[in-house]
C-alpha cells in the first residue's frame, strides 16, 4: 500500500472533492430551475465520477 502522505493522491481527493460539490450544485441549481434534463446528466456525471473513484480508492487500498 501506498503512502498516506502520498501529493499525488491529495491533489486527486481534493480535485474530485470539488468536482463533486460543483456537480452536485449544478444538478440541484438545474433541477429547481426547470431544467431536469441537464439536471439529471449532471447528477449522472456527478455519480459516475464517484463510482470511478471509489473503485480507485479500492484498488489503491489492496496494493
Amino acid at each position: 500500500m501506498e503512502s498516506d502522505k502520498d501529493p499525488v493522491h491529495d491533489l486527486l481527493t481534493a480535485l474530485v472533492s470539488s468536482l463533486n460539490n460543483t456537480l452536485y450544485d449544478l444538478a440541484a441549481e438545474n433541477e429547481r430551475g426547470g431544467s431536469k434534463v441537464t439536471a439529471k446528466r449532471l447528477e449522472f456525471s456527478r455519480q459516475k465520477i464517484m463510482s470511478a473513484w471509489e473503485l480507485y480508492n479500492q484498488n489503491r487500498s489492496t496494493k
